[in-house]
């Protein structure tokens, strides 16, 4: 057993070692606290910088399909600590890039169209010119809007002390068992690389398919106003076409059961936490144990498991004008757009008073 002595100098240790990690982050890096708390991928507390210049012109350049990878990339290069942001939860994720939002950029967000329901309608319709209103509404032509304080008016969930992310679900009749991770933000991009490698064959011989399909989609879409040029559609073997839907739908199904087995880190008692994609899928996806009631049963489960930022978030009704709690999702590509819109008011230049 220690000694008074020595446990206080460890702990003086302890502290001044603290101290001195405080003391070594740069200048211009914020401290961020993730409402997870260490609790599920990120760690509880990590410093980060603002984006670059280049870094956020690269980002808005790059392809829907592409953002996950960059953005990892980008993030891990950001944060002080030596992280790997693909491995948190996207929860996680969008809720480190609302913090950068806040902080760097800024704080209010305007003209954002209001999540209107059949209430508001209803409000409306008892107005004066409530159905001039109204269809100006679907037509579009009237978008109520409002502005979210993210500070104020965005909250997130209370995580557990004893939270953690990974769930068993056992077969009461057999005692059959399997544990669940979280999915990961990086797993998508794990699962993307993995199916192109799986359907390469398929992906080459229905190279040529594809493109002819997708040549036609384009002519469909102008036949409205331009009739004349269904000459133009170009003719497609009905086997072949037959064969490429069925090849659709086989992917489709690997994907859905991918998704449910790349998660897995115990089956059955086996420790299958660091087997690839692949591996799993050889393994696991015939086994009929792993049925439709055992993944609605995890599902009920994880819908319980709350973390991150609240969807439902606080705002101004601009129909009626009381505050109200409506449906709002952040996600990472729209944070992404709007961080590219420059704002340089923090900035002075001397001649502030003649712009």
């Amino acid at each position: 057993m220690k000694s008074n002595n020595s446990i206080i100098l460890t702990s003086l240790m302890d502290s001044e070692a603290e101290v001195k990690k405080k003391e070594v982050v740069p200048p211009g890096y914020i401290q961020i606290e993730l409402s997870t708390k260490g609790k599920v991928g990120a760690p509880a507390i990590i410093h980060v910088r603002n984006f670059k210049v280049s870094e956020i012109i690269t980002l808005s350049m790059t392809e829907m399909k592409d953002v996950p990878i960059r953005l990892i990339s980008t993030l891990n290069d950001m944060i002080y600590e030596d992280v790997d942001v693909g491995q948190w939860h996207e929860n996680e994720v969008i809720e480190l890039m609302v913090y950068i939002f806040m902080t760097f950029y800024r704080g209010v967000i305007d003209d954002i169209p209001f999540p209107l329901n059949e209430e508001d309608l209803e409000y409306i319709a008892n107005t004066e010119g409530g159905q001039d209103k109204l269809n100006a509404i679907s037509e579009g032509k009237w978008v109520p809007k409002v502005s979210i304080n993210i500070g104020r008016d965005v909250d997130t969930y209370d995580i557990d002390d004893n939270f953690t992310p990974n769930v068993t679900i056992t077969n009461k009749k057999t005692g059959f068992h399997v544990t669940f991770g979280y999915i990961k933000y990086g797993d998508q991009l794990v699962i993307r690389k993995w199916l192109d490698s799986y359907f390469a064959d398929d992906e080459e011989r229905f190279a040529s398919l594809k493109k002819k399909l997708e040549y036609n989609r384009g002519i469909n879409s102008q036949l409205k106003d331009s009739p004349e040029i269904i000459d133009k559609l170009i003719p497609i073997d009905e086997d072949e076409q037959r064969e490429y839907s069925d090849y659709v739908i086989r992917r489709t199904e690997v994907i859905t059961e991918i998704a449910r087995l790349i998660s897995i880190i115990d089956y059955d008692g086996r420790d299958v936490s660091d087997m690839s994609v692949g591996e799993k899928y050889e393994l696991m996806s015939n086994d009929a144990r792993i049925d439709y009631n055992l993944v609605s049963k995890l599902a009920k489960r994880q819908d319980k498991m709350r973390f991150g930022l609240k969807p439902e978030v606080s705002m101004k009704n601009p129909i009626t004008g009381e505050v109200v709690k409506r449906p709002l999702s952040f996600r990472i590509p729209g944070i992404l757009q709007a961080m590219s819109v420059p704002r340089d008011d923090d900035y002075d230049d001397g001649f502030d008073d003649e712009d």
